[in-house]
Formats: structure tokens, C-alpha cells, sequence
């Protein structure tokens, strides 16, 4: 799954695909960090962004087959130092 940020918002895509886990920044990168902070969602320390779980959690389909994967998919992530319990941290794909 990755987020995918604009001038004009954001968007989660691939959402069943809880393999991977990136950001797309298609506008400025100070542009997409006010919009992540302001919206509540997460925020951008240098190459890194961090989303809120809980925001992305809400995302996906309400199907307990999704929720479970998204937890194993958290789990995963905080074996690796990469989710800290309310952010999971993303790296940024190039444009």
C-alpha cells in the first residue's frame, strides 16, 4: 500500500497490498507536511514520513481479514524499530 500526496490532498492506494508500505509526494515537500501535520495525519522528518496507524486503520475495508493483516503488518513493522505504537514510518519514492 502506499499514500500518495498532492498539492490538492492525499490518498491511500493499493490498500490490499500490505507487503509494502511507501509515500508518494507529487508537490512540494514542505507543501505535503503542512497538509499531513493540519489534517492530523502525520508529518515528514527529512527522507522519512511518519502516518498515524489509527488514520491509515480506517482506511482499508472493514473486513476482519484485512484488519488482521494490517496488524501483522504493524507487528512487522515494529520488529524492525519502523512503528512506535501510534506512527508507522514510510520512505519516500521518488517522483
Amino acid at each position: 500500500m502506499y499514500i500518495e500526496v498532492t498539492s490538492d490532498g492525499f490518498w491511500t492506494r493499493h490498500l490490499l497490498d500490505l507487503k509494502a508500505f511507501h509515500v508518494r509526494i507529487r508537490c512540494d515537500r514542505e507543501k505535503a507536511h503542512q497538509s499531513l501535520v493540519r489534517a492530523k495525519i502525520g508529518y515528514i522528518d527529512n527522507d522519512v514520513v511518519f502516518i498515524r496507524s489509527a488514520w491509515l486503520r480506517n482506511q482499508g475495508p472493514r473486513t476482519r481479514e484485512w484488519r488482521e493483516d494490517f496488524g501483522a503488518m504493524l507487528s512487522y513493522a515494529g520488529d524492525r524499530g519502523w512503528y512506535d505504537g501510534e506512527f508507522i514510518e514510510g520512505h519516500i519514492e521518488p517522483n
